[in-house]
């Protein structure tokens, strides 16, 4: 009976000896994460503002201009009859891509800045914070 008590009691002691060394092991792994956010938030701040600033003013309102330059072509030459019908683009052409990519622009310029901000935050200072790809086109 003693020996059963003397190693339940060296357990007990151990396990208290031991517990402390444990801890700060186990706190990295949960307060490391706020404290690496609060180091990079200015870099990922930084990226945010300047991706949005490029996909904003420049590769937004290009893509999403020659985008809707063209889908407002096809449909004006749609109401002339056949919408790939080579005289109806042409007659369509002159009005329907100055006005598609001045309203794309315009609507390219928003979600430019949405999407270069959001890419820029995810992964600073990327090629992809500073371009709209298709894949964020698709969906129109």
């Amino acid at each position: 009976m003693i020996f059963i008590q003397r190693l339940l009691s060296s357990a007990i002691i151990v396990g208290f000896l031991i517990s402390p060394t444990l801890l700060p092991a186990q706190a990295l792994d949960y307060e490391a994460k706020p404290i690496n956010n609060v180091i990079k938030a200015p870099f990922k701040a930084l990226g945010a503002i300047t991706g949005g600033a490029v996909c904003g003013l420049f590769s937004g309102p290009v893509d999403d201009g020659f985008h809707a330059g063209k889908k407002t072509t096809t449909e004006i030459a749609g109401k002339f009859g056949d919408e790939k019908g080579r005289t109806e683009q042409l007659v369509a052409a002159p009005v329907g891509y100055p006005l598609g990519f001045v309203v794309g622009g315009v609507r390219g310029m928003g979600r430019g800045f949405i999407h270069g901000a959001k890419a820029g935050w995810d992964k600073p200072f990327s090629r992809w914070s500073f371009v709209t790809t298709e894949e964020s086109n698709s969906n129109k």
